[in-house]
């Protein structure tokens, strides 16, 4: 049988352990809540109906690339975009500014902690009726065997100092995808990532050709 002695030993470890299991509890739940989310924001964008519209990339990627400028020219860094002639396509901007916002907010996120950040944007004709898209950093890059990984859900690479859920560039794959393009990225660990993007110039042809 017990003695008050045993139940006020237990009420003691129960008042000392507590605490810690409701932050524990707390904790695990705010990230369980985050990572619903972050997939029903997937799952509303890849419903989203697409509205394809004249976009001007080189306006798209200055506008996108403000929103970082500050973190990235204030630590010594910079951005280049050299778009050229390659800068008008028909596409759903709303799904070009996502793809873009998370791989420049990736490359802030994932700079090498030894250098400053240069990210450069490239954009070239790829066949008749495709553009390609390269969006380079120096950054800590991503080892070989993590090319394809990096883009499936909740998978993420190298050190995991940085908060996030692994979702970011599985969500742009499913964007580009949903916009009839695809992604790749080539890297060395340590040696910067680019990120390749080919992407129809007309997403309303597309569309049609593909019964869409």
């Amino acid at each position: 049988a017990l003695t008050e002695n045993d139940v006020m030993e237990a009420l003691q470890a129960v008042e000392e352990a507590l605490p810690e299991a409701i932050a524990f509890i707390r904790s695990s739940t705010k990230k369980m809540d985050g990572l619903i989310n972050a997939i029903l924001k997937i799952s509303r964008d890849g419903r989203r109906e697409l509205k394809p519209e004249r976009v001007d990339l080189q306006d798209l990627l200055d506008a996108t690339a403000a929103s970082i400028y500050h973190q990235v020219s204030e630590a010594g860094g910079e951005i280049k975009i050299s778009v050229g002639a390659a800068r008008g396509l028909t596409t759903d901007r709303f799904s070009m500014e996502q793809i873009f916002g998370n791989l420049f907010d990736n490359a802030v996120k994932y700079k090498h902690p030894d250098r400053p950040l240069v990210l450069s944007v490239k954009s070239m004709p790829a066949g008749r009726n495709s553009i390609r898209i390269e969006v380079a950093d120096n950054g800590r890059g991503i080892a070989p065997e993590d090319h394809e990984r990096v883009f499936e859900l909740f998978r993420r690479s190298g050190v995991q100092n940085m908060p996030g859920e692994g979702i970011g560039l599985a969500h742009v794959r499913s964007l580009v995808r949903n916009l009839g393009g695809e992604i790749t990225v080539t890297s060395t660990l340590g040696g910067g990532a680019t990120f390749v993007i080919r992407l129809p110039t007309d997403l309303s042809q597309y569309v049609r050709s593909h019964g869409q």
